[in-house]
Order: C-alpha cells, then sequence, then structure tokens
C-alpha cells in the first residue's frame, strides 16, 4: 500500500485572546489532537457545525497558519519544520480555492495578472500559453483575459479561482465551501469541473463543505468534526454512521428516508464552549446516550467495528 500523501498526527491548534491590563488572557481550543491520513487522489470530505474547526484544519495542513502541537507530514516531508525558503518551494505542490470567489481575487488585477500571480510569487517566468491554456481548463474563453473580477459573474470567477488553484499543477487542492455562495445549477457546474480536472491531472482534494448531499456526491470518504475534534470518520459515502452526532447531523442534512420512517430530530443540550472543553465527550451535554464515562473521559477515536468514531456507545 502506497504512503499517504497527507498524513496529521496530534494536530492541534490554540488561539489566545485578552491578556491586557483589563482583562485576563483565554485560550480557544479550535482544533484539537486531530490525527488522520488522505490517500493519493482521494476526495476527502471534512463536514461539521459552524465553529467546528473544518477551515483552520485546512490551514494547519497547509501551514498557513502554525501549529500549537503535532505534525503534518506532506508527501514525506515534515511541513512543521520547514523553513520558509523550502516551505516556498513545497507551497508549489498544494493551493487553496476559497469560498468567497470575488473577496478572494484582487479587483486591480485582470484576469491574466490574476494568472501570472502564482508564477511571480514563486519566481518563475510566465509561459507564453499559460494564460489561454488555464482559461481553457476551467471552461472559459481567452477573450477574458483582459477582464476584471468585477466584470464577471460568481461562476466564471470560481472558474478562475480554481484556474489560478492549478496554475502551478499542484498535487493537493483544498476546496473550501467552493461552492457555497454560487446558485444550485452553478454549483453543478463547479463539481462537475472539479471532477473532470481531478481526472486529468491526478489531484487529491480536501473538500469543506456544509452541504451534505454534495459531500456524498463528490467525496470518497468523510471526516466529522465536532467542536474541534474528529469524532468520526466515515469510510464511503454510503456507510452507516455509528457516532450520534454524525447520525444527527445525516439527519438534518438529507431528506428523511420514507424506507425506514426516521424522523428529523433536533439536537437539545447546549455546545460547551471552546474556552472551556470539558475533560469527557464534548457532545455529551446534548447526547441521549450519555453516561457518566462520557462525562468523565474523552473517547479515542479508535477502530470499531466497521470504522474509526470516537464514541463509549456508538449506534
Amino acid at each position: 500500500m502506497s504512503e499517504p500523501l497527507i498524513r496529521t498526527e496530534g494536530l492541534t491548534k490554540r488561539f489566545r485572546s485578552g491578556g491586557g491590563l483589563f482583562s485576563r488572557e483565554r485560550v480557544m481550543t479550535a482544533v484539537r489532537d486531530v490525527t488522520l491520513e488522505i490517500a493519493r487522489g482521494e476526495v476527502l470530505g471534512v463536514v461539521g457545525e459552524s465553529g467546528c474547526g473544518k477551515s483552520t484544519l485546512a490551514r494547519l495542513i497547509l501551514r498557513l497558519i502554525e501549529t500549537t502541537e503535532g505534525s503534518v507530514v506532506f508527501d514525506g516531508t515534515e511541513l512543521t519544520a520547514l523553513p520558509p525558503t523550502a516551505l516556498r518551494a513545497m507551497r508549489k505542490r498544494m493551493a487553496m480555492v476559497f469560498q468567497d470567489p470575488y473577496s478572494s481575487l484582487d479587483p486591480r488585477f485582470t484576469l491574466a495578472e490574476v494568472l501570472a500571480e502564482p508564477f511571480r510569487v514563486q519566481g518563475h517566468d510566465l509561459p507564453n500559453d499559460a494564460v489561454p491554456a488555464m482559461l481553457a481548463a476551467v471552461g472559459l474563453p481567452e477573450a477574458l483575459a483582459t477582464s476584471y473580477p468585477h466584470q464577471l459573474s460568481g461562476g466564471q470567477r470560481q472558474r478562475v479561482g480554481i484556474a489560478r488553484a492549478l496554475a502551478l499543477h499542484p498535487d493537493l487542492v483544498v476546496l473550501d465551501e467552493p461552492t457555497a455562495s454560487l446558485d444550485v445549477s452553478i454549483q453543478a457546474q463547479i463539481i462537475a469541473l472539479l471532477a473532470d480536472l481531478r481526472d486529468k491531472m491526478g489531484l487529491t482534494y480536501l473538500f469543506i463543505s456544509h452541504d451534505l448531499g454534495l459531500v456524498r456526491y463528490f467525496c470518497d470518504r468523510i471526516v466529522v468534526m465536532y467542536l474541534g475534534s474528529v469524532v468520526e470518520v466515515l469510510p464511503n459515502t454510503q456507510a452507516a454512521p455509528r457516532h450520534p452526532y454524525t447520525d444527527a447531523l445525516m439527519r438534518s442534512g438529507f431528506a428523511p428516508d420514507p424506507a425506514r420512517r426516521r424522523e428529523i430530530v433536533p439536537l437539545g443540550g447546549e455546545i460547551p464552549s471552546p474556552f472551556a472543553l470539558p475533560a469527557g465527550c464534548a457532545f455529551a451535554t446534548r447526547c441521549a446516550f450519555a453516561s457518566d464515562r462520557c462525562r468523565r473521559e474523552r473517547p479515542p477515536l479508535s477502530q470499531g467495528l466497521s470504522h474509526p468514531v470516537a464514541c463509549f456507545h456508538p449506534l
């Protein structure tokens, strides 16, 4: 079996706030002890409620922000130990497509200048046919090269963002809710484009989304996060959830299955503060199956009967 393209071990990120003359310092745990692997050519989906740490995890993997604890290994290289020069060279093999296709593009740049920027940052000469080729790869005409972002539709802007991310032919592309701000019909076009580019270029995707239907359609495996921790890793998109949180999340994100007659039941209880995470399971305050052990001990992410799940009382 080949080595994974990405492997994280105990990845943790804490942010500090306050600590001035009139306030005490507070520590927020955004990502807590995340260990996972991404295989070459895989589309790994990451889901969870807003604020669960999905985007922070992605930025830690790309080392756009520094880790507090843990490590990220990219194709056998420990990223967290690289000096700035070596990290910049490694960054040619990683890219990111952002949620908002307008704010992620410089409004003062033409599309040709937007697409030339990765070459300039890396100190490479721009090939003469690079811009037309990049536009053609994402289904845009060469005539748009002299246009500015405000002259494009949302779908066209996102295609430019994808073209820019692929400019230097990366191995890993992080897709941070790339269709969230687009109409449904345009979302389908963008996902079809991403699937086609994956097949043609042999790309590996880390796909972050709130759209669970889209995740099931597009991804190979699904990582479920809750308050900074991974609580379950579904080995395929049809696998039955075993963590109570995953089960509730999936039921809220899809239409009820008439054959199984499952009802959508909203979660109750209070969400713990990321500034004061409990000693036990963070989901215990909302879980109908929580026991005293759940409140005392934090369940590890361990291999269950079918796949990894962090729960003492899996479904």
